[in-house]
């Protein structure tokens, strides 16, 4: 058995064991792990918490996302009726929106949600009439899925030989034909006096290491 105990049931069946002289008892332990499997973000564990949470006991960010939606069905409805959501059509919204609350693990009692829309219905009818209709913004079009690029695929083509060069340093990259390639300068041609070292640059407060080229 693992964990801490927090609690013991059932211990009314004990024995003595004569043979290991230990005393057994048949009880059903309350292991701290199993107390805190309980998922305290789930709908059902929130209810239970606070089963008379009220509208405004919800977060701004929260409130703000169902006014949005409440607004949003709200324009859906007079745009194809021409009139404000009735009663029942008011309860099918909230059903609606209720459902989305759910499937986010967001827990206030339906009434709650129910009557903070009827509240709202005359400022939205009001706003859609000196306002009109939002236009709704269009779909964002998918970017095409491209390939990804495999590590080492920003190897330069060497302009002599058609090789990938290698890369010394970043931002200095040489080819076995004798050519090379930096940064700030493009491809050349190496020579036997140079040599390649790195050397520190302040760049604001960033200090880096660019490649350098020295001669012997």
């Amino acid at each position: 058995m693992y964990g801490y105990v927090i609690g013991i049931i059932n211990t009314d069946k004990i024995f003595y064991d004569k043979k290991t002289s230990v005393i057994i008892i048949e009880a059903e332990f309350i292991l701290k792990r199993d107390y805190m499997k309980q998922n305290h973000h789930s709908l059902a564990y929130k209810r239970q918490k606070q089963p008379n949470k009220t509208y405004k006991d919800l977060k701004q960010k929260q409130k703000m996302k169902i006014a949005d939606q409440m607004f949003r069905e709200t324009c859906s409805y007079y745009k194809e009726n021409g009139e404000m959501p009735t009663e029942e059509a008011a309860r099918e919204i909230t059903e609606r929106i209720y459902k989305k609350l759910e499937s986010q693990a967001v827990w206030v009692p339906f009434d709650e949600v129910y009557q903070a829309y009827l509240l709202k219905m005359p400022r939205y009818e009001i706003r859609i009439r000196e306002n009109g209709i939002p236009e709704e913004k269009p779909a964002k079009e998918k970017k095409p899925d491209l390939p990804k690029k495999k590590r080492g695929s920003n190897n330069k083509i060497c302009p002599e030989c058609g090789r990938k060069m290698k890369q010394q340093f970043i931002g200095l990259q040489h080819c076995k034909c004798g050519m090379s390639w930096k940064k700030d300068i493009g491809y050349f041609e190496r020579t036997g006096d140079m040599v390649f070292a790195l050397e520190r640059r302040k760049t604001g407060k960033k200090t880096k290491q660019c490649p350098v080229i020295r001669y012997r």
